[in-house]
This record gives structure tokens, C-alpha cells and sequence, in this order.
């Protein structure tokens, strides 16, 4: 996508009537005293996309109940498959129009910075409508600090480690997986009014995985570092 271009909304019919569901499952939540507080990018690399004919990335949506603190415990008795993703997410500066262009999207971020997701793939990944319908098998998230100095091109230059029991992952290229991230805030803007707003004022966008979603089960511990940042980190139980 040249960084020049508009996102159109996807034309993707599952994406429509799944975006569709979806909203309706929000406006429950938010009927019954939920609280929206941003939003998730999801299946945003190339085998994503190719793997369900996807257009790009699709969105669900955070509500401030998923938000848990770095070090908390995750009890996941009754999950069907529970994973854990390394992100990098940005905090909205003002309104973004749903036709904002991939050069203009940085002037509406105030800042950048790292976060864990929780999801439990409690089926298998293949249709986009179910995937969406179930907010992309979200369960909730951590939020590191939100540099405000940060752009997206700095953050893409930056290296960043997961650790999960005695594993380490190095990642050199943070867009290796989600793509390029100016792209991807503004895929999230085209998609987010079919969810029944815009991208707004101080929402935190999760903007996809900089790692492969890594398979976790009851006693592991994971933390994860985007360069000098203290680590994030969670326990499953």
C-alpha cells in the first residue's frame, strides 16, 4: 500500500456481516455499563490475510475491564486454546476521520508504546465473519508506558525480546508481522465507524503482533521488552 494512499473499508462480505455482529455484541456491553476504550488490529500479516481472503487487517474492540496490570495473573481454567501476543500500540490524539490518508495518520497519534494481548482461540481460525463476530478472540491486555517522543518510524527501528519460560525471541523488524504500521492505523480507521464510531480522542489501538501468538497453559510466565522499556509480564494460572 503506497503510504500515500486512503484504506477503503473492506468490500469483503464475511468482514461486513462480521463487523456487523460484532457491533451489536459492543452496544450490549456498552448498554450494560461497559466501557470502550480503544481498539485491536488483528490478522494482519501476510499468511492472515491470505489465509482468509482478507483485504487487510480486521478490528475488534478494548473495553477498560479487559485492561490488566504487567506482572497479574491470568486464569485461564476453561479456555480452549489461550495465547499471548507482543504489540505495539499507539494512543489517539484527537478525532481521525475514517478517510484519513496513510501519510497524514502520525498527526493524529499522541504517543507509542508496547502492550501484551490475551486471546483464546476457542475455534479454528477460518471464517472472518465468526472471527469478528467473536472480537478476534480477544481477553484482555497490558499496557506499557505511552512515549509521547515515539513515532511510528522510531518504534518500527526498534529491537524487542519476548520471553516465555527458558525461550527468548529477538525481534529485529517490529513490522515484520503487522505490516506497516502507519497502514495499519489507517486500515483501522476506515473499518472502525461499521463498529459504530471513529477512531477517537484517547483511545489506545493494539496494532497487531510483532510475534507469532504464543501457545501458553497454566505456570508459564511471558515478559516482553520493546527497547529500553521495562518489561511487561504476565503469569497463567
Amino acid at each position: 500500500m503506497p503510504e500515500s494512499s486512503t484504506p477503503a473499508a473492506s468490500t469483503v462480505p464475511a468482514v461486513l456481516t462480521g463487523l456487523a455482529r460484532q457491533s451489536a455484541v459492543l452496544e450490549a456491553a456498552l448498554a450494560g455499563g461497559e466501557i470502550q476504550c480503544g481498539w485491536k488490529v488483528g490478522f494482519g500479516s501476510a499468511t492472515g490475510l491470505e489465509t482468509l481472503g482478507l483485504d487487510g487487517p480486521i478490528i475488534g474492540h478494548l473495553l477498560r475491564s479487559g485492561e490488566r496490570d504487567s506482572g497479574a495473573e491470568v486464569h485461564i481454567s476453561g479456555w480452549t486454546k489461550p495465547v499471548i501476543e507482543a504489540e505495539i500500540a499507539c494512543w489517539i490524539a484527537r478525532d481521525v476521520p475514517s478517510d484519513v490518508s496513510v501519510d497524514c495518520i502520525g498527526d493524529y497519534v499522541a504517543a507509542v508504546g508496547p502492550a501484551l494481548e490475551v486471546a483464546d482461540v476457542d475455534h479454528v481460525p477460518a471464517d472472518p465473519d465468526r472471527i469478528l463476530a467473536g472480537n478476534i478472540f480477544h481477553r484482555g491486555y497490558v499496557l506499557g508506558p505511552a512515549h509521547a517522543d515515539l513515532t511510528f518510524e522510531q518504534a518500527a527501528r526498534l529491537t524487542a525480546s519476548f520471553v516465555h519460560g527458558e525461550e527468548t525471541i529477538a525481534v529485529l523488524d517490529p513490522e515484520e508481522l503487522t505490516g506497516h504500521l502507519p497502514a495499519v492505523l489507517a486500515r483501522a480507521a476506515s473499518l472502525a465507524p461499521l463498529l459504530g464510531r471513529t477512531l477517537a480522542k484517547g483511545d489506545v489501538i493494539l496494532l497487531g503482533s510483532i510475534i507469532a501468538p504464543r501457545p501458553v497453559a497454566s505456570g508459564d510466565k511471558v515478559s516482553y521488552r520493546l527497547g529500553e522499556d521495562p518489561a511487561l509480564s504476565l503469569r497463567f494460572v
